[in-house]
């Protein structure tokens, strides 16, 4: 099971906003950090745009987070960058054999559990917000300071 890295993209960017919310931060200033191009940072901050959690200034550079941390979770963020549906993440090979006694059942058998499995990633990135994930980049932030 896997989560593109999209949304840890997303959720780079979105920290660095908040953490140099005073400063104006270029696509390229952003990219460097998240190790990436410009383009990538555009994209995702389109696509942040688009679901209501940043606005970005075009051409003079800035973007800012017009949603409260508290009120953005991994969830969210996910919904808003990744375009794979979360079904996606645990699948069935594609050809089981509809004349093997298994083959000719293993989706239906897998689909139960398969579901339950996609609600509890999604119930789990829920769970967590950008504020909390801000709490503990202050937290990391204060141990290397010494503070």
């Amino acid at each position: 099971m896997r989560i593109s890295t999209k949304t840890s993209i997303a959720l780079h960017l979105l920290i660095l906003l908040d953490v140099f919310k005073e400063q104006k931060l270029t696509s390229e200033l952003l990219a460097m950090s998240i190790g990436s191009n410009p383009v990538v940072v555009r994209n995702t901050l389109g696509r942040l745009k688009k679901a209501g959690i940043v606005d970005v200034q075009r051409g003079t550079g800035g973007a800012a987070l017009v949603t409260a941390p508290e009120d953005i979770s991994i969830w969210r963020v996910y919904q808003a960058v990744d375009t794979v549906s979360l079904d996606a993440l645990v699948g069935v090979h594609p050809n089981p054999s509809p004349d093997c006694p298994v083959g000719s059942k293993i989706n239906k058998l897998l689909e139960k559990p398969y579901l339950a499995i996609s609600d509890a990633v999604q119930e789990a990135m829920s769970n967590y917000t950008l504020k909390q994930l801000l709490d503990e980049y202050e937290y990391l932030s204060s141990e290397e300071t010494g503070g």
